[in-house]
């Protein structure tokens, strides 16, 4: 008997909206549109994913949720695929009902205490809902995302299905699928039109994560900063060998970077580095993996004033993947489902003024992950 394949969920955030243009608390209101930027953007992506074997695209009712995924549609359609939309309210965005509309700087000042549980104890934050009741808004995203999940997974094995949704949602998502709970909901990235990507086994409710916060597609070097241009973006490069043609693709992507400390983790490391940054290899000294995560902490102490400082950690990816799961303070289930693939670039955040680390992306330029059954 044939195995059930597994089923793959690909993630994406809608589109510019207007309320992102006018740095607004967006949250379940529905006043929000797209922007003519946004609207390209999703046909973009729908071109883009064209090409993954998508079978199914559900979406939250909200309108720039609903109005990205018709686009999306239109761009995977140009590949000849005949797909459908469904409509799911449990992909609507979190309910922030006192700070909905709202300009996003006007909120830590008018509500300074809920706005620092929010940053810093996320599931222990209180608000009144539309219906006058007190609520966790986070935790009860986390539940309702949770109910989904169970029916998704019970209704599509073996598919391949897009999510279109919002960052506040897709962040909950992630992190569930993750086994993580609320005190990780600020831990990852999702970019407007981000594309992510998890991978679910026949026999378990653990994902795997595959890809986070793609944004190539939309011509991106890597993600816009969410939390501004200042601290410090580390970029995990893994490397299993110093193949000549990888080092060129990471020479390539990486050009346009300035990096301000190279990290090397091993031997083989160190020659591939050598290639990737144009040093001798000599200059590219090898370093333990204990070694490499004293470094980024003693790196973190540095004041970067007001500017972002890039710190390049090139080593195996098991390796990386343990100094990962140190710098977002991940559980070991976990940090085994982050998947980094050859050829990938992963980008952690360490902004400067004391919030914690931020997964931004996983897994950038590497190769599109194939279809199911591919």
């Amino acid at each position: 008997m044939r195995a059930t394949p597994e089923t793959q969920v690909w993630l994406l955030r809608h589109g510019t909206s207007s309320f992102n243009v006018q740095r607004r608390c967006q949250g379940c209101c529905d006043d929000s549109e797209l922007t003519p930027q946004g609207r390209e953007a999703a046909h973009i992506s729908g071109e883009w994913l064209g090409t993954v074997g998508i079978e199914a695209v559900i979406s939250s009712p909200l309108r720039r949720a609903t109005d990205t995924a018709e686009e999306v549609l239109k761009g995977i359609r140009t590949q000849d695929r005949k797909i459908t939309l469904q409509t799911e309210a449990r992909l609507r965005e979190i309910e922030l009902h006192r700070w909905e509309r709202l300009p996003l700087e006007e909120i830590p000042r008018r509500f300074p205490e809920q706005f620092l549980v929010w940053r810093s104890r996320p599931g222990e934050l209180e608000m009144q809902s539309a219906g006058g009741e007190v609520r966790y808004p986070v935790r009860h995203l986390y539940h309702r995302v949770n109910l989904f999940w169970n029916d998704l997974l019970a209704t599509c094995p073996g598919k391949s299905v897009l999510l279109v949704t919002h960052s506040g949602t897709a962040r909950a998502l992630i992190a569930s699928a993750l086994g993580l709970g609320t005190e990780h909901f600020h831990s990852f990235q999702q970019s407007n039109c981000g594309v992510s990507r998890l991978c679910f086994s026949p026999d378990s409710r653990q994902a795997k994560l595959e890809l986070l916060n793609d944004t190539r597609h939309l011509g991106e070097l890597l993600p816009k900063l969410k939390e501004g241009r200042r601290g410090m973006r580390l970029l995990f490069i893994p490397v299993t060998d110093a193949n000549p043609a990888e080092i060129r693709q990471f020479a390539a992507v990486l050009e346009g970077i300035a990096v301000d400390k190279l990290l090397v983790a091993g031997p083989t490391a160190r020659l591939a580095a050598a290639g990737i940054f144009q040093h001798s290899a000599d200059s590219c000294r090898a370093i333990s993996e204990h070694a490499v995560d004293r470094s980024v902490s003693d790196a973190l102490q540095y004041d970067s004033g007001d500017r972002l400082c890039h710190v390049a950690i090139v080593g195996p990816p098991l390796t990386l993947r343990r100094l990962l799961q140190h710098q977002l303070a991940f559980p070991d289930s976990a940090a085994e489902s982050l998947q980094l693939n050859r050829l990938g670039i992963t980008s952690v955040h360490r902004p400067a003024n004391g919030v914690p680390p931020v997964l931004q992306a996983l897994n950038m330029f590497g190769s599109i992950p194939s279809a199911v059954g591919a």
